[in-house]
């Protein structure tokens, strides 16, 4: 086999690997080697002293990204096509970096191995940091990979999700060193206990664990409102508000203790004034036949400010003397006469918020309409949490996108969150991987807080999660349907919600130090004399 091929076949495999544990449950453990056959491509490139090995990991990026997320592709194009790519650039300039540091190092004649810690801490910096960065699609972290296979991770109540991306370089650069190296038997004990330690430790967990006996009764309602053809042209919403209703309906009894629908349940808009809404009128209607049960559903609302002349938000917008917000919000009715509110602040880039809009006003002329609003919409900064009347019971609302954000998903508990819910519209991707990666990151979730969650999907799957982030009820795709389940609340605070992702803080640091060292190596100082 000539090197070109070669080098074809290593990047083609890593990718499929990288790949694979989005796609197919249960097997995340790929991970733990997928990198491997890039890493060696790469180190026959420094070998032979020959260059363009960067169109090689280029193409492994593109590959990984693009069968796991070409989903994106069936609400819009043009977004879909900007994720693969600018998520395989991202991932592309991380491993320019290394390589840069690699040369540096080894024109001192440095050993390598500073380098290949470097690739690692650089990678899980970058996952950190594209968390909170302005457009941020962060569904690709390593650590997602293993949603599938709960009981082997049950250590991200401590790591969260960047300890999963930790544990994969680790045992993927073992295992390069191994094999670049003299096979010994201390090293094969070394990768051994990397590998099997965290897994037999989680295994422990995954069956000692148990939950605090604080139940609620949830009921879950998927309306299996086709968003395309129905949601936002065909179906009135007062036909939609019907078949939301009955769905309930079939399901509530006087033991219930909460009823929940949706992201957009009430797509049109509704004003500051919500008791005023047709739709909230109705709903309240189900709360006071069941006046035990709390009713949290998604609604499109408006939030005006008062008359000024300077714009208060980049995401406002003017009508007449006056300044409003759009949101994409939930709330919760219940025996009282407040509605509590909680307003999306983790928005989908070209759909829900555009970029660097208060430098570049004009980008916001560029947003994607999926039904609905368009345009930068308004959020909140603090994690809301719904309190019940008369109940103990404390949930946060974590509106689609949001549940893939593990530290921002610790604001909820945090703030007093003793179960969660997650309410989205999976609708817009069809039936591809993408609906079932998200209700699969809610159980990384479910792990990381020790909190029960009710996932409830316009279309998708919806669920009832327990607190070791296993599926304890769950919907079939593209079917109308309630689900009614016991779940467990729990007060007590994981160490990761305490903390929250110090693992990319630390690599953070590490990256910094060995950048510094490296870049020290390149600088040509020259000898006195």
């Amino acid at each position: 086999m000539n090197s070109v091929r070669k080098n074809l076949v290593m990047s083609v495999l890593s990718g499929i690997l990288l790949s694979i544990p989005f796609l197919l449950p249960h097997t995340g453990l790929i991970l733990l080697f997928a990198f491997v056959p890039l890493l060696w491509m790469e180190y026959a490139f420094t070998v032979n002293g020959t260059k363009g090995c960067w169109k090689y990991y280029a193409l492994t990026f593109v590959i990984w990204n693009g069968l796991t997320v070409f989903w994106v592709c069936y609400s819009t194009l043009p977004g879909g096509i900007f994720a693969i790519l600018g998520n395989a650039f991202q991932m592309f300039v991380v491993f320019a970096a290394f390589r840069r540091v690699k040369k540096w190092l080894l024109r001192k004649g440095k050993t390598d191995v500073p380098a290949y810690i470097f690739l690692a801490v650089l990678w899980i910096a970058w996952e950190f940091f594209y968390f909170d960065a302005e457009i941020s699609f962060p569904w690709l972290v390593l650590g997602n990979g293993f949603a599938t296979n709960v009981s082997l991770i049950q250590w991200y109540e401590v790591t969260g999700t960047l300890g999963g991306s930790l544990w994969v370089w680790i045992v993927n650069l073992l295992v390069f060193f191994i094999f670049r190296e003299n096979i010994t038997k201390r090293k094969l004990i070394l990768l051994a206990t990397c590998i099997f330690v965290p897994i037999i430790f989680s295994i422990i967990r995954f069956v000692t664990y148990k939950e605090p006996d604080n139940p609620v009764e949830v009921v879950i309602v998927q309306p299996n409102i086709d968003p395309w053809k129905e949601k936002y042209s065909t179906m009135p919403q007062e036909e939609q508000d019907r078949k939301i209703l009955k769905l309930a309906r079939e399901k509530i009894t006087s033991s219930t203790d909460y009823v929940i629908a949706p992201e957009t349940s009430v797509h049109e808009i509704i004003l500051g004034n919500y008791h005023s809404s047709p739709s909230v009128l109705q709903y309240r209607q189900l709360v006071e036949d069941y006046p035990g049960a709390a009713f949290i559903f998604g609604a499109n609302t408006i939030g005006f400010y008062p008359a000024t002349v300077k714009k208060p938000t980049p995401s406002s917008r003017r009508y007449q003397d006056r300044w409003y917000e759009v949101y994409n919000s939930a709330l919760q009715l219940d025996t009282s006469d407040r509605i509590q509110f909680y307003h999306k602040s983790k928005l989908v880039v070209g759909s829900e918020k555009m970029p660097y809009i208060d430098i570049f006003p004009f980008i916001e002329k560029l947003s994607l309409n999926l039904g609905g609003t368009t345009g930068t919409l308004g959020t909140q900064t603090e994690r809301t949490v719904f309190l019940k009347t008369g109940s103990r019971a404390a949930t946060g609302v974590a509106i689609c996108y949001e549940s893939i954000y593990g530290e921002f998903f610790t604001g909820y508990v945090k703030n007093g969150a003793n179960f969660m819910t997650v309410i989205t519209n999976d609708g817009w991707w069809r039936n591809t991987p993408g609906y079932r990666q998200h209700v699969s990151y809610a159980s990384l979730r479910a792990i990381e807080t020790r909190r029960s969650i009710a996932h409830s999907a316009n279309t998708g799957i919806s669920a009832l999660i327990n607190q070791k982030g296993v599926r304890i009820i769950q919907t079939r795709w593209w079917e109308p349907d309630a689900l009614k389940g016991i779940i467990n609340m729990n007060d007590s605070l994981t160490f990761y919600v305490k903390y929250g992702d110090y693992t990319g803080r630390i690599s953070v640091i590490i990256m910094l130090l060995i950048g510094l060292y490296s870049l020290i190596c390149a600088l040509p100082f020259r000898k006195k004399g």
